[in-house]
This record gives structure tokens, sequence and C-alpha cells, in this order.
């Protein structure tokens, strides 16, 4: 309805003149003309009647009628120049001045303005007798013409709003009934020009005052939209108005009359009716709340007029829909106001909150909401109050006219039924309109309107929720009737619902199949865990899911399931792979839980089934079980670290003590006067035994540095200190620490300096030379380790640098191992700022190479080669796993290159800087001055001397180079004591042997659990004449047995010997004592276990072994005893 209202045309009527003539017209203003005089008339030519009492009086009565009627007071407050000629004095039709009745005092307060209108200045200030007799007779045409004082007259008689519009300018002229369509522009107006006095509305109406000044025909129009600025502001104004031409008895047009009735009122009136009327219809069609507001909103799309912006609010209980919050008593601290929809305000805007707080809410309007509830009335809003900031209403997307709002209403909505708000409707004032009383009322009933729409609304509600009541109650009424078997049927809709509902929620896979095996229903969790494809159904479709592994343990529990009636319950897992948010993956586990349902006769009706995802609890099961297995094996290996380094350090005790013992006993027996002069043999043996003690002691030194070090690993308390030094010196001198094992190894040594070294001229670098000589010293050791058993016996060490990383050259030597740690970093300033070097060492042995598994070993803690590599060559494991660790921290890689019979070279590179030999040295020389180009070697000689060298007989007997010393008087000689020696150790043989010489006991040796099998073959423990070795029949009477061996261990031997004993092979039991470093007790019950008959822990010494021999000898005198 709006819509069609507002595209109705205006009627604009053209009415011809009743009189048939019209002179030539006018100019038009514009033109920049008056209307020409020549010159004045003369006084006889004047009109000899006055157009008015007044202009017969004299100048005195005219001063008091003016002042009678309040003129003066009136003309006095214009700020316009303004006089009064008195057209009855005849002086002022002369050539003379005029005699002014009187002049306001704005035309008085200009010097001089007075006399130049009057012609009495000086000719100096005078604008010249021409202009001035021009201005002077247009001053007095109004005289001349009649006409206009009588429509002055008429205007000024009409009860109506009239206004004239004379001459050219078209000077306004009008009644005391215009005034109130003048508003503020009175008295201003008064005289002004058309085009001044009107100037917002110049441009639509000029083209009208020329056509009736031109044609002479008079223009109507009703209804018309002006917006005029009379009340300080551009006001929407409607008027029906005429223009008529004044046509003078000349004919020409002398000015227009205006008659103007004003239809604002009405018009808008008309407008606001039809607002209200669309607010009606549309919400009559709402069916709820909901509903209601967007209707509301709709029905102001139309009117954007008187509706610049509008914001529809809302309220409710915080957790309530419209619906149930209609008829809540909940106070306003409770309630929350929600925006149901706008126009005219954009998106974001601080005026339109989503949502606000009745309680606290400060935002938009939320303060204004506050008070509108308390006073339940609409709220007038000036914009730059207090209540309405200007932030509300600027950068909004007005609607209607584009000034901007200068006022908001704010009305509270509730139904007429009841006392609570349900909303607000916050509406900008027209921007071109007062808010006067018609808009308070359009206000009112506007609000009244959504009051009844609402209350409609609610009713309509209630009376569905009533008649949902109803029809609720209806149905209990209707299943009270059906008994039993409405309570049956609601008891298994509720129950339905249930299960329903906890199939839905449970975080199990829950399916039913059929007696047919046929699946009818299953929860999304079952989809879920299986990835079956939805809409499969027959049983083995959905098994194709499952794993082919698994496949026929499922089928058996299904069988069991559906044939033979029985509840199953196992594992499976699905093809589905799981992973969760931390990218563990593996397999999808499932827990199948089945249960069959039957009739009465026993027959299966359906199966309940259930899976349950224990991948996640499969999967930490693994880590579990890899975590112990892992804690196990570390318990072992420390285990047999703790075992392999408590053998490793007593075993060498064993010849400490008894090297102590010998040089005791041979100084104390020099002391004692048995030995008047000190013998040759007497020195020898003395520092051999000393050399004996001092080399076992370097061996114990180096496994307690070794665990100090891995402790300070693993408390990353190990540190690199860089300081000046030679590489070549740091390699020396780990040589030299090894001169000794050397010679007694009969090992070739060759140390190499690469060319790469000579070309870089290094002498002195920056680096932490005690940590390289550590890892020289392990590297070393292990070499003459494993060369010592060689045939060929050459080990080659060899110093090169670069300034590329060794690991990254194409042609590296050996595979490295990469680093675990970052790369060391150099810009510290305890490496100085000479040039990045890398300095690399290799060692090449002969030994015996490693295999492709026990290279994988190697460099981890507690590992060797192979279980058998301790055995055979002793160590803790450590030696490696430290080295890599020490090559690491120094920014190095260590890495290694073997194949099994061909030998090892283990090579690692540290990071170094270029430098100049400290102050405090002599410039000791560098490479250069090596006093070979190419190769430095030591061949060491023989293990001993012809002087010290002992010699073995055929039989292995030792035969002594001195008589045999007397032995101890505790010692009691129940018989010759004959003992073997079985032990692979050769210092603690040599040692052992010596020892037990000097007690007088006959000795045989074995260096291992082979060797002394074939000992035993040349005895007389032998018993069968077949397989014994040809030769004179040893007599043996104590095996004294080492555990760890190579070729053959003593446990496997004692085995082996207790097994012949039992085949008759030797003939009586041979005594064997258990000589070993490993003393825990589960270790010794297992040396008794095996077969052993005693056991003695290293370290020992002789007075605590000859008892346990003596002991045996008399228990098992062998078969030589007579």
């Amino acid at each position: 309805m709006l819509s069609k209202a507002r595209v109705e045309d205006t009627h604009v009527k053209t009415v011809s003149l009743a009189r048939g003539v019209v002179a030539t017209p006018s100019v038009f203003p514009g033109s920049g003309t008056f209307p020409h005089h020549a010159a004045l008339r003369s006084q006889s030519d004047r009109p000899t009647r006055s157009h008015s009492p007044e202009l017969a009086s004299t100048p005195k009565d005219l001063s008091s009628m003016l002042h009678s009627i309040g003129v003066v007071e009136l003309l006095e407050q214009d700020e316009r120049p303004t006089f009064i000629v008195d057209l009855g004095v005849r002086e002022n039709y002369g050539a003379g001045p005029l005699q002014l009745a009187f002049a306001n005092s704005s035309l008085r307060s200009y010097a001089g303005l007075e006399a130049l209108v009057s012609g009495v200045s000086p000719e100096d200030a005078s604008p010249g007798p021409a202009t001035y007799l021009q201005f002077k007779a247009w001053l007095l045409s109004a005289a001349v013409n009649g006409e206009s004082l009588d429509m002055c007259n008429l205007i000024m008689a009409s009860p109506h709003p009239a206004a004239m519009y004379w001459g050219d300018d078209l000077i306004a002229i009008y009644n005391e009934a215009y005034v109130m369509l003048a508003g503020q522009k009175h008295p201003k107006l008064m005289g002004q020009s058309y085009s001044e006095a009107w100037s917002e509305i110049w441009d639509e109406v000029k083209d009208v005052f020329a056509s009736a000044r031109i044609t002479g025909e008079a223009t109507m129009k009703d209804d018309d939209c002006l917006f005029v600025r009379r009340n300080m502001y551009l006001e929407e104004t409607y008027f029906s108005w005429s223009i008529i031409p004044m046509v003078g008895r000349d004919g020409s047009v002398m000015g227009l009359y205006n008659p103007a009735f004003e239809k604002t009122r009405r018009k808008i009136a008309e407008r606001r009716m039809l607002t209200l009327r669309e607010v009606g219809e549309r919400t009559a069609s709402a069916r709820d709340v909901k509903a209601f507001w967007s209707q509301v909103l709709e029905s102001f799309t139309f009117n954007e007029y008187d509706s610049p912006f509008l914001l529809l609010y809302s309220v409710a209980d915080e957790n309530d829909s419209d619906s149930s919050s209609i008829h809540s008593n909940s106070a306003m601290n409770t309630r929350q106001c929600w925006l149901e929809g706008k126009l005219g305000v954009p998106d974001g805007h601080p005026a339109a909150p989503l949502q606000i707080d009745l309680k606290t809410g400060t935002e938009g309007y939320g303060p204004v909401f506050k008070e509108v509830m308390k006073t339940d009335r609409h709220a007038v809003l000036e914009v730059g109050s207090k209540d309405l900031p200007a932030t509300l209403v600027q950068d909004l997307d007005l609607r209607g006219f584009p000034d901007p709002v200068r006022s908001v209403v704010v009305c509270p909505i509730h139904p007429t039924t009841g006392e609570s708000v349900l909303g607000f409707l916050i509406l900008g004032v027209n921007s071109r309109r007062p808010y006067d009383d018609d808009y308070a009322l359009f206000v009112q009933l506007l609000s009244r309107q959504l009051a009844t729409s609402l209350a409609s609304v609610v009713l309509f509600e209630e009376e569905i929720r009533r008649g949902q009541r109803a029809a609720k109650l209806a149905a209990l009424d209707r299943i009270e009737l059906s008994e039993k078997l409405a309570q049956r049927t609601q008891e298994a809709i509720d129950s339905e619902t249930k299960f329903t509902r906890m199939a839905e929620f449970a975080p199990v896979g829950m399916m039913i199949a059929g007696s047919d095996g046929k699946l009818s229903w299953a929860n999304d969790t079952w989809y879920e865990i299986s990835r079956v494809p939805r809409g499969v159904s027959m049983a083995e479709a959905w098994m194709e899911s499952v794993r082919p592994d698994d496949r026929p343990l499922v089928e058996r529990l299904w069988e069991d399931l559906t044939l033979r009636t029985e509840a199953v319950s196992s594992e499976f897992r699905f093809k589905a792979q799981w992973e969760d948010r931390n990218g563990n993956r593996g397999d999808t586990w499932a827990l199948f839980s089945g249960y069959p349902e039957r009739y009465q006769d026993g027959r299966l009706k359906s199966v309940f089934a259930s899976i349950t995802n224990i991948s996640q609890q499969k999967w930490a099961e693994g880590i579990q079980t890899r975590k112990m297995e892992e804690a196990v094996e570390l318990k072992r290996q420390q285990e047999n670290f703790i075992d392999i380094t408590s053998h490793e350090m007593r075993n060498p005790l064993s010849a400490i003590l008894q090297c102590s013992d010998e040089i005791s006993s041979s100084l104390t027996r020099f002391k004692q006067g048995e030995e008047r002069e000190i013998s040759d043999e007497l020195l020898l043996s003395c520092l051999d035994a000393a050399q004996i003690i001092s080399l076992c002691s370097q061996h114990q030194k180096r496994i307690v540095d070794d665990i100090l070090t891995l402790s300070k690993l693993d408390s990353q308390l190990l540190l690199v200190t860089p300081v000046d030094a030679q590489p070549l010196t740091v390699v020396q001198r780990a040589l030299k620490m090894h001169e000794g094992e050397l010679q007694a190894a009969d090992i070739q040594l060759q140390f190499l300096v690469d060319q790469t070294y000579r070309d870089l001229e290094l002498d002195w670098v920056r680096f932490d030379p005690s940590r390289v000589l550590q890892v020289l010293i392990n590297l070393t050791t292990n070499a003459i380790k494993f060369t010592g058993t060689e045939e060929k016996r050459v080990i080659s060490v060899t110093i090169s640098a670069s300034r590329q990383r060794p690991s990254e050259a194409p042609n590296a030597p050996v595979k490295y191992f990469q680093s675990r740690r970052k790369q060391k970093d150099l810009t510290d300033k305890d490496w100085g700022e000479g040039e990045k070097l890398y300095i690399h060492f290799s060692v090449q042995d002969t030994g015996r190479g490693l295999n492709p598994e026990e290279k994988k070993m190697l460099f981890l803690r507690f590992s060797q080669a192979s279980p058998r590599t301790h055995v055979q060559y002793g160590g803790s494991g450590l030696g490696l796993f430290i080295s890599r660790e020490l090559t690491e921290l120094q920014g190095g890689e260590i890495g290694v290159e073997s194949e099994a019979g061909q030998g090892s070279t283990f090579a690692f590179y540290v990071v170094a800087r270029r430098s100049s030999a400290p102050a405090d040295t002599d410039g000791a020389t560098g490479v250069k001055q090596q006093p070979s180009p190419a190769v430095m070697r030591k061949k060491s000689p023989k293990v001993a001397s012809k002087k010290r060298s002992q010699s073995l007989d055929e039989t292995g007997a030792l035969q002594a180079n001195s008589p045999t010393t007397n032995t101890s008087p505790s010692f009691t000689k129940l018989a010759p004591k004959r003992v073997l020696i079985v032990e692979d150790n050769l210092v603690n043989q040599r040692v052992l042997q010596k020892q037990l010489k000097n007690i007088g006991t006959e000795v045989h040796v074995a260096n291992h659990g082979g060797e002394a099998l074939d000992k035993l073959r040349q005895s007389t423990y032998w018993a069968d004449p077949a397989t014994a070795t040809p030769g004179a029949k040893l007599e043996l009477g104590v095996v004294l047995m080492d555990q760890e061996m190579p070729v053959m261990d003593g446990l496997t031997c004692t085995r082996k010997i207790r097994e012949l004993e039992k085949e008759g092979m030797l003939t009586g039991h041979v005594p064997i004592i258990a000589v070993t470093a490993n003393a825990r007790a589960e270790q010794v019950q297992t040396a008794l276990d095996a077969g052993m008959d005693d056991v003695v822990s290293k370290p020992f010494r002789i007075p605590e072994l000859v008892p346990k021999i003596e002991e045996l000898l008399a228990k098992y005198p062998g078969p030589g005893a007579s």
C-alpha cells in the first residue's frame, strides 16, 4: 500500500487568465536591468487622489500612525537598512531630495547612507544625477501604479496565507496568515527577492514563475513536496499553491500573486497511517514471536522517510527461547536482549550489538533499555545528550533523506495481555520533520499497534500450546483406555528410545543382526571402527573389512554365535589403520562381543553384538612391552657390564697381589740373610714382577677412567676445553703409552703423516688434546687387543687434515656414524680466530675384522661386537661408546670400515682452529722437521730376553733355571703337588705359574678349555689307550680352571670332563678349582653346578690357594698316587 502511495503523481493545473491581452513581458530577474524611467513625472501628471488616508496625512500624523500599529518596533529589529517614504508629500515628486518619514537603526548606523538614500549627500559621494533619478523613479513607481497598492490591500486583508512577488526582482510582500508558513524566515522575508528568500526551492519553481510572467497563465499545484529551510533546518513540507500573474492596466505583468495552503500535516499523517496499516496487516500473518519480529521489520521497508534507521531487539531469558520467555517473570538481571533485525545500520556498528545484558550491558542502547523498562514509556533521545552519544548515529547507512538524524525514539514492546517487555524498537526520527505532537502520536499509535499484534501472536501461541496440551491429555486418555497394550507399547517406545540414545552416544560400536546373519541395524560408532561401507548388510560382506590373518577367527566366532547360539568374545583386527593427532599409527584392534537372542524353543531370534576400539590400548601395551623389554635388556646389560667390569678389575688384582708377594718374599729372604748377595735372577724377578704390577694397574686405570667418563657424559659434566697444542705430539704420546704392550705382543707399529697435513703446513692448532688422546688410547687399545692373536700383527696410525668436513668427502675412507649433536660452534672466543680446520685420525689393524652384524653393535653403551668378544678379548663394552661421545662433543664424527678376516680401520675427526705456538714454548718443531718424510716405525723386540726366558718342554712343564726354593713351612707335603693351570691371560698365567713353582709345585699350563682336554688325553687320567695322545704320561693333580676363556670357556670344559668321567673315558675324579673374577653368589653357584669342586675368587694369594689344593689332593689322590 505504501509503495503504491509513493508513486502517485501530484496534480499540476495550468489555467488561462480571464483577461485576454498581456503586453510584452518585462525582463525576468536575472537580466541585470530594472524598469527604465527617463525622468520623473511632473507633479501635474501625478494622480490627484490618495490611495489611502494615511498618504494624505502630515508627517507628524504618519509617525503617530506608524507607532500605533507597531511598525516602528518591527522595523527597528530588522538588520537590513530600511526606510519609509510618505508618498503624500508633494515635494518627493519634484527634482529635489526625498523626504524620509522613517529610517531604522540599521540604516542610521551606516555613516552617510541615510543622506545618500535621501539625495542630500555631497556631490562627490553621490552616485550621480542620472542614477539617483532612476532610483527615485523606481521608488515612486508604486504611487504611479495604484494597482500595487490595491493588491497589497487585497493580500493583507485575506484571511488565508498569501504573498505577492512584485516587480522583476519578485520582491516578497505577504500577509499575517503567511507568517506561519514563513516560519523563522519572518520578518526577514518581507521585502526580499524570492530567489534569495527561498533559495532552497528557487531552482524548482523558477520555471513556473518565468512561465507565468511570460505567458500570463496561472499555475496551480496540489500537495507539492517542497524542502524549505524555515526552522533552521531543511524541512519536508507539502503545499497546494498557485502562481497567478498580476496584470496592470497597460497589460504588463507587474507581479505574481501566490496563495499557498500547507498540506504537510495531512500528507505526513496519511503516510504514517499507511505505515501503521502495513504493520498491522503484516504482523497479523505471524504465527510465532520469531516471525513477528521479521514482519515488523518488513513493515518499515517502504517508509524510509519516517524510519531513517531502525533496530529491533527481542528480550528473553539467557537460555530461553522466544516462546518460553513470553510469560517469564524473570528479573531484569537474568534477561538478555537479542538483535532481531535492522534497517539502515551496517553490520558491526556499535549501535547494534548482537546481544545486550539488561543488567550489566553498557553497549549500544543497553542503558536506555533499562530506563525504558522502568518507566514503560517510550523515550525520545536527542543526539549529543548523555543518553545518546554521537557515535551511535554516526556512519549509518541512512534511508530516506541524507541528512543526519537529530533524534531517536526507543519504544518498549509488550503485549497488551501481559506486563513483561518482550522487545524494543529503536527508530530514527525523520531528519526533515520536527518531533512534534503529531510525531509523538504516530509513535504512540505504533507502540499500541505492535502491542496489539504481539498480543495476538502470543494468544495464538498460547492457543497452539493449549491445543497441544489438550491433544496430549487426549492421547493419555486413549493410552489409559488401551490398558496393558498401550502401557506395553509405551514401555517399548521408552526402552527403544533409551537404547537408541545410549547407542548414539556410546563409544562402543553396536549392531543387530537377524537369524539369517543379515545386519539390520548398526550405530555410527560401528561404522567408524570397522570402516564398513553403509548399506552393507550380509555378514560375509562386512567381514571383508577384517584383516585376512584374523578372518578365520571371526568366521569361527560368527558360527558359534549364529549356529550354536553361544555368547562369544574375542579380539581381532580390521584392515583400516588408526592414527592419532600425534602421528602414532597402528592396526585397528577391536574387542568383539556377541550375544544370541533365542526363542522359547531355543531357535535363534537375533544377534546383538558390540565392538570396542582397543587400538590405542593395544598400542600402549606394545609400548609398555617394548619399554619393559628395553628395561630388562638394559638391566641385563648393566649386570653384564658390572660382571665384566668386576672381572676386568679383579682379574689383574691376582697378578698384582702375587707379584707383590713375590717381591716381598724375595726381599724378606735377602733381609734375613738367606741370600748374602743380590743375584741377577733376584733382580730380574723383582723387576719382572714390578712391570707386571704396573701393566695391571694401567689396565685397571683405563677401566676406571672409562667409568668416570661415562658418568660425566650421563651428567652432562664433560666439557671440551680448547687449548693450543700440536696434534703430532698428542699422537706420539698415545703411542708411547702403549709401547710396553706393543713389545709384549710383538706388534709392529706404523705412524703415518698424510700429505694433506703437510700441505696445510700445520703445527699448532686449537683443540682439546686430552679428549683426542682419550679416543686414540681407546682405539689403539682395541687394535692391540684384536691384533695380538693374529699371525700378522701390524697397526697403522695415520693423521691428516682438511678444510672440508671429512664425512662429506666423496672418497671418505670409512663410513661415519651421523652425529647426534649439533655441529660445534667455534665462534666462542675460547676457540680463537684462526682458520677452521678438521683434524683426522685413523687406526688400522690386521685383526680378525668385523662382519655386518657385529658392526651394527658398535658405539653402543655396554655393547661389544659379539657375545664372544669379551670372552676372547676382554673389555667392558664402553670404549667405543665413549669415543663416539667424545668425538661428537668436539664437533666431529667417528666411523669404521671392516670386513671379517681383513682387519679394521677406525677413524674419527674433530674440529679445530689454526693457532700459533704459546709464548712459554720454545717453538717446538712441526711437521716439516719430522725425521721421516712418510713413515715412522717402531718394531718391538722379542717379549723377553734370552736371560729372562723360560722354556717349556714338549710336555708343557715349566723348566726352572734355578733350583727350587724352599716352600713355606706351613704347607704340608702329603704328596708331590702337580697342577694344571688353564688361563687365557698370559700375565696371570705366568705369575701364578711362577708362584706355584716357588713352593715346589710341578706346573702345566693350557690357554683354554680345548688345550686342557688335550692335556688330559696326555695324562694318567685318560683310560682309553686308543684315543690317548702318544708319548709320556703326565701326572696331573688339581686343575685350576679360569671361566672366561676363548675357544672353550671353563664351565664348558668342566661339564665335558664330568661327561667323560661318566662315560669311563677318564679314570677316577679329576679335582677342579674354579679360579675366576666372577665373584657374585649366583656366579659361584653356577660354577659349582657345572661340576667344579671349589671356587677361588680373584684376587687371591698363594697361601689362600694352597690349602684348597692340598685338601682336594687328599680327597682325590689321582690314578698316579701310591
